[in-house]
């Protein structure tokens, strides 16, 4: 493939990626975006630059065929943690605009676990999980891959956020989403102001064969790009149904809990030091869910 920047030769190509990872408000930052920028036409993730690369850039393109000229053109698509991802973006759209949606890693991780135990991509307990899909892991190492990001595209074209914003304060937490891409402010749209976070997983299938055989009609769906019958299914409430409405998720183990936080401590202690940020809160297991401060906010509080 070709090196591809944005100019009225190329194709349309976003000016910003929110490359997540994933579960970290990434569905809310698509949600109130939409309107108010130019996102993929029918599908929220083109999932382009990891396992979709082989389609080429014009596929990837087609997607923004719809896009005006006076609003920024963006997709929100988690990325994070795979560095052929970050490569592949600096390659086609170098003067990308990225923001990394951040979250504590091991609300982050179960998290995970419960969309795929939700989309009954697996059965086994959260142990055996972690061993045979390790990615989840890896991408919630914020500290390991966001230099690869600041340094590919420019400290000052990689916008850091932290769901403890967005669940402290969503209208500052959008400003700054704003400001950074380049649009005027907004109010957020009250469907995303009330209630749960979007997509928040709860529970699990009631049936479990019938969601799996929906699973795969799903994809199969994507993969022929059908995307306005999976949206329609989706807004008729069929995707929730039969996915959902069976026991409830329980509290992540204390004992698997303290054993993540051991695992991630290195990393948010190096990232507290990259953002200038106190991520106390997400140092020790059962602590309480309380917004991120700036340093020298912290310092004065003491």
């Amino acid at each position: 493939m070709t090196q591809t920047s944005n100019n009225a030769r190329d194709p349309r190509l976003p000016d910003f990626i929110g490359v997540g990872p994933g579960r970290t408000g990434t569905t809310w930052l698509h949600e109130v975006l939409k309107g108010r920028v130019n996102l993929p036409a029918g599908v929220k993730e083109t999932d382009f630059f990891t396992t979709n690369y082989s389609k080429g850039i014009e596929w990837y393109a087609h997607h923004f065929r719809d896009a005006d000229r006076v609003r920024p053109i963006g997709e929100v698509n988690p990325y994070f943690g795979f560095p052929e991802a970050a490569e592949r973006i600096a390659i086609h759209i170098p003067r990308c605009k990225i923001i990394c949606s951040f979250r504590n890693p091991v609300e982050r991780i179960y998290s995970a676990y419960k969309l795929w135990r939700h989309y009954t991509l697996t059965n086994d307990p959260l142990d055996q999980f972690l061993v045979k899909v390790p990615q989840v892991i890896e991408v919630s190492r914020y500290a390991t891959h966001l230099p690869d990001y600041r340094a590919r595209f420019g400290e000052e074209r990689v916008l850091v956020l932290l769901n403890d914003d967005l669940r402290a304060d969503q209208q500052a937490y959008l400003d700054r989403v704003c400001d950074f891409i380049g649009i005027a402010r907004y109010p957020v749209p009250a469907s995303a102001a009330a209630g749960e976070l979007i997509n928040s997983i709860n529970d699990l299938p009631r049936f479990p064969r019938a969601a799996r055989r929906a699973r795969k009609f799903m994809y199969w769906l994507e993969e022929k790009q059908a995307y306005a019958t999976s949206n329609f299914l989706e807004q008729a409430g069929a995707w929730k149904l039969v996915f959902g409405g069976g026991p409830k998720f329980p509290p992540l183990d204390p004992v698997i809990e303290a054993h993540l936080h051991e695992l991630m401590r290195p990393e948010i202690d190096a990232l507290e030091q990259m953002i200038g940020r106190d991520l106390s809160a997400w140092k020790s297991p059962r602590a309480k869910s309380s917004p991120a401060v700036p340093r020298a906010a912290a310092s004065q509080g003491r």
